[in-house]
């Protein structure tokens, strides 16, 4: 049965990934380079070091990756600051869903903990969560296991009985890695054939989500 449910966040709950690829090029442009949009969906839901390593490539020699992160970080700020946090179709529905059946619910994602808890509190979920996996808190990230591993142990449940949400492929692999039942919520980034035979599902939005957990709670308790 599903006991617990690891969230991941950006384009899983908010509609913030086309937001970070737009910074990350904007912040390349500021230094007469580009980044392709090929080398922003590989980045999606990946450790800080391979991102690092994927823009590098991508933008040349002379972007220097830490301005290039502060104008980053200058963008999204000013632009969540304008236009707010848009939640995910879904989100509300199936974290209160969670909630009124005891199912645990911990964030698994890689943005830093400061951040991940402001985004949270800002849309009004952070009551929500049982507890909190971010990026600061493990060493090696997605695709690594690691995250959805710790997110488990922090709520006391076995991974064989969590299940991740996730609309990333880094963060997909992650999750099957580390042995938790998965589903692929899509936001920039099409599941391929190989994706679709790995998952256990494949839903358009959140809410979808409720009744997949309603018939397999059903369908392992009878």
């Amino acid at each position: 049965m599903i006991k617990a449910v690891l969230f991941d966040m950006d384009g899983l709950m908010f509609d913030t990934e086309r937001l970070y690829g737009r910074a990350w090029q904007n912040a390349a442009v500021l230094q007469g380079c580009k980044i392709s949009d090929e080398a922003i969906l590989k980045i999606k839901g990946a450790n800080r070091a391979l991102a690092y390593k994927i823009l590098r490539e991508d933008a040349g020699e002379h972007f220097d990756i830490d301005k290039g992160r502060q104008k980053r970080e200058e963008y999204i700020v000013a632009h969540i600051k304008e236009h707010g946090l848009t939640k995910k179709k879904g989100l509300d529905n199936l974290l209160k869903f969670l909630k009124d059946n005891n199912i645990k619910v911990c964030l698994a994602s890689s943005t830093k903990r400061e951040v991940a808890i402001r985004y949270l509190k800002m849309a009004d979920v952070y009551k929500y969560f049982d507890d909190f996996t971010c990026g600061d808190d493990i060493e090696n990230g997605k695709p690594a296991p690691d995250i959805f591993l710790k997110a488990a142990k922090k709520v006391n449940t076995d991974i064989g009985e969590s299940l991740v949400l996730e609309d990333s492929i880094n963060g997909i692999n992650g999750g099957l890695a580390a042995g938790a039942r998965v589903i692929m919520v899509p936001d920039t980034i099409a599941p391929t054939d190989e994706i679709k035979g790995k998952v256990d599902d494949i839903k358009t939005n959140l809410d979808e989500v409720i009744d997949w957990i309603m018939k397999e709670n059903t369908r392992m308790g009878s």
